[in-house]
């Protein structure tokens, strides 16, 4: 069997299952149990079909190849003339001299935090499945762990950690203002009336490490649980009545204590409030017959009023025009006037003069 190895290339002669010589660029023929193995001069060489203390016991191999040894605990950075090649992982490799100029840098990897140990265009270039990425966005931090270990806080940032059997989990915590819902929660008053309130809630975690552990992970969950419970007995230590007439005093007392229940739960709680109050629908339709009949009391209240005050004021021009002619007099023009503003024609019969039968028109005797 003809076999060509090209300038790139060198070759390995077997003859019957042994390793024989190292073979350069050129034209061969393998004869009967004769077999020719071929491998790139730029890439790491593991043999197929011998060890590499085979290979490095042939006659030459130390002049033309160079052994790596990669431990379980490492990893080998490979460089070619200077420039960053590949990533070796645990292992015995062989290269072959004449394939550049080679250079290896050891990495302890029982620290699986990569860190500053691989420029990010080296990192580029390695295969997802030597390590994992952890990003964390700006206005949160991450709780790092080593096998359910925590290790320490992450602060903004991307990192890169390798897969080297240590189990590596980022819980992110958004360090921002953040805001809490309880919708529709049902709560039933002194009274027994099922009243539906809406509460919102802003608070912000102060160590992302130790609310960790006060809450099991989940500030949400804790912050949602401790603030249904204090709704539900303040809700019901109070009437219906009491609570829809001192509705905007609710959220102060309901956040003074959630505030002191949550002290040691290294969370700050800005600000909370009553977005609604739903009644049941009969007690609705109560409240709004009631309240219905109470505007129109205050409405006839206002009527009444206005009539009194307006049958005083006439009382009082009677009064003043019955003692003042020349008042009663420009009264009765003013009138006189404002009757002629709608009329379009007067038609005076007889021989009374014209401001005589304007008088009589306008009611004077």
């Amino acid at each position: 069997m003809k076999v060509v190895i090209n300038d790139k290339e060198r070759g390995l002669l077997y003859r019957k299952g042994k390793l024989k010589k190292l073979l350069d660029a050129g034209n061969y023929t393998a004869f009967g149990s004769e077999k020719i193995e071929k491998s790139s001069i730029l890439q790491a060489f593991v043999p197929l079909w011998c060890t590499i203390d085979s290979l490095m016991s042939v006659k030459g191999a130390g002049e033309k190849l160079i052994q790596v040894d990669v431990a379980d605990n490492e990893m080998c950075l490979h460089y070619l003339d200077g420039n960053f090649k590949d990533i070796l992982s645990a292992g015995r490799y062989a290269f072959w001299k004449e394939g550049g100029r080679h250079e290896f840098r050891m990495i302890n990897i029982e620290d699986p935090e990569i860190g500053d140990k691989l420029k990010p265009y080296e990192i580029a270039k390695l295969s997802s499945a030597k390590y994992q990425t952890v990003n964390v966005k700006s206005g949160e931090k991450a709780r790092l762990y080593y096998d359910n270990r925590l290790v320490r806080i992450l602060e903004p940032g991307t990192y890169y950690f390798w897969k080297n059997g240590v189990n590596v989990e980022a819980q992110t915590e958004d360090m921002r203002i953040r805001r809490l819902t309880i919708d529709g929660q049902e709560i039933l008053t002194s009274d027994k009336v099922g009243l539906r309130i809406n509460f919102v809630m802003n608070f912000k975690v102060t160590d992302p490490a130790k609310v960790a552990e006060i809450a099991d992970h989940n500030i949400y969950m804790y912050l949602y649980s401790l603030s249904q419970l204090v709704l539900r007995e303040y809700v019901g230590r109070h009437s219906t009545d009491e609570i829809l007439a001192s509705r905007d005093s609710i959220a102060d007392e309901v956040l003074n204590v959630i505030r002191e229940r949550s002290e040691n739960a290294y969370v700050i709680i800005e600000s909370a409030g009553i977005k609604d109050i739903i009644l049941p629908g009969e007690i609705s339709a109560i409240m709004n017959s009631v309240l219905a009949a109470e505007k129109r009391a205050q409405a006839n209240v206002i009527t009444r009023r206005e009539e009194v005050a307006s049958t005083r004021s006439l009382l009082n021009t009677a009064k003043l025009m019955d003692e003042n002619e020349t008042l009663r007099r420009l009264k009765e023009l003013e009138y006189l006037e404002r009757i002629c503003e709608h009329v379009g024609e007067i038609n005076v019969n007889g021989g009374s003069g014209l401001l005589d039968r304007l008088a009589e028109i306008a009611g004077r005797k």
